[in-house]
């Protein structure tokens, strides 16, 4: 009997690049059903919302809001679930103390999840931050307490917490604009706090950078740089081909 295809286990991915090169959009082609923790503004959630037909905008009980996307064959069954993580007024700052609060009780869901999303990191950074400076620090005039608090809190949560879920994890980050040491070269890395911005890559099998290219023919496309180089740290622990369709399924062609 001829083998049947490889299973493909799940993926643990970083996609960072600079605005507008699509990381959102690729990160919400990862299987279903997905869960998004969105910490960026509204309205920047749109391509998770074109993945279906969207629900009424909803709030649980701590006062996080959230919008369910359902099948655009079955309008029954919810394929992704968008809870955002937002501070309207940030001197009193509620976002970061629920979604970690959140994340203590999240075990009990990891059967309802094939993927989770953080989107993005550099948002989450601000609602960690904020919350030092108002809540935990806030008799402190040292900013650089602040920004240690949220180093330490996006570390916990993405290298670890993240970084043991037994299901698909997509985290998305902007580019540093600071150069990193890589093998004797310098390199850019997915923007984080402090130290994170070099030891997060080190948490995730695959770190993929979200570019848009240019054709012969003038027109734009988007494109996963996955193999490193002496510009910009990237890996693929599956094989995905460099450059790669910025598709969940693209990623697998090699995976035989």
């Amino acid at each position: 009997m001829a083998p049947g295809p490889r299973p493909r286990p799940f993926a643990h991915a970083i996609a960072y690049g600079d605005s507008g090169g699509g990381k959102s959009t690729f990160a919400a082609t990862w299987p279903k059903p997905m869960i998004v923790f969105f910490f960026d503004p509204f309205g920047k959630e749109m391509p998770y919302l074109k993945r279906g037909q969207s629900g009424d905008l909803e709030t649980y009980e701590d006062g996080t809001p959230f919008r369910r996307v359902y099948s655009k064959k079955d309008a029954e069954r919810e394929i992704i679930r968008i809870e955002h993580y937002v501070d309207p007024e940030p001197e009193q700052p509620e976002a970061y103390t629920r979604f970690r609060n959140r994340m203590r009780g999240f075990q009990h869901e990891y059967a309802e999840w094939k993927t989770a999303v953080v989107d993005s990191v550099t948002f989450m950074e601000l609602a960690a931050r904020k919350f030092s400076q108002y809540v935990t620090k806030k008799t402190s005039k040292e900013p650089r307490q602040w920004f240690a608090d949220s180093t330490d809190a996006i570390e916990e949560m993405l290298m670890m917490r993240f970084g043991s879920l037994p299901m698909n994890v997509v985290v998305c980050a902007h580019m540093s604009e600071e150069k990193d040491e890589l093998h004797g070269t310098f390199v850019r890395n997915p923007s984080a706090p402090g130290r994170m911005s070099k030891r997060m890559p080190a948490g995730y099998s695959e770190l993929y950078r979200c570019y848009v290219g240019r054709e012969a023919n003038g027109e734009d496309f988007y494109a996963l740089q996955t193999r490193g180089n002496t510009m910009y740290n990237s890996s693929s622990q599956v094989d995905a081909p460099d450059p790669c369709v910025p598709n969940y399924a693209a990623l697998w062609e090699n995976w035989t």
